[in-house]
């Protein structure tokens, strides 16, 4: 009879290899548990993740703690236990966390452990914290109008400067005009 390690073993390294490029590639993300979630519960985290280019993996615990070891996050290590499920983070983090946060909001078996954000482990306090920031839209509009507004000033400023100095010049040659012109004396 034969074995069947080997191909178990090519099975889970081509699952941690998968996992390991989804990190890379996804590098900021959230580690969730999800013990008592339904099926349903999991595919509507994953179709909300979807317009924040984000996604949702169940992952297995041993599985995960050898990428963990693998990208030298060691400190993570504790959150992984029971139903471990990784959402992995689009270009926006403040979005993904939104969805996360109102979903475990509705959906009480559904919680976040924290998330790893540039590389640094992520409390759920500053996750929730996050979820309470505007969009990244917003937030960029905020910045720019803050940028605009001492320019607008400025602009504003100078054009009340060159409209009384309009006035004066006016002034003087209404003067002039109205001044008595001396006659040439022959």
């Amino acid at each position: 009879m034969k074995s069947n390690t080997g191909y178990g073993k090519l099975c889970k390294d081509r699952m941690i290899g998968e996992i390991l490029n989804d990190l890379k590639d996804h590098p900021n993300f959230f580690i969730t548990n999800f013990m008592g979630s339904s099926v349903s519960d999991l595919e509507s985290v994953r179709k909300s993740l979807r317009p924040t280019q984000g996604t949702f993996l169940v992952v297995k615990n041993s599985m995960m703690n050898v990428v963990l070891d693998q990208l030298k996050l060691e400190d993570v290590k504790p959150l992984i236990d029971g139903g471990v499920g990784i959402s992995l983070s689009g270009d926006d983090i403040i979005a993904t966390s939104k969805v996360l946060v109102n979903f475990s909001k509705t959906h009480e078996k559904f919680k976040i452990k924290g998330a790893v954000i540039d590389g640094k482990l992520v409390a759920v306090d500053k996750i929730n914290h996050m979820a309470s920031l505007p969009a990244k839209d917003v937030l960029l509009a905020q910045v720019v109008r803050g940028m605009k507004a001492p320019i607008t000033g400025f602009v504003g400023v100078m054009g009340g400067i060159i409209r009384k100095f309009v006035y004066v010049v006016d002034a003087v040659k209404v003067s002039k005009e109205k001044a008595p012109q001396a006659q040439p004396t022959q």
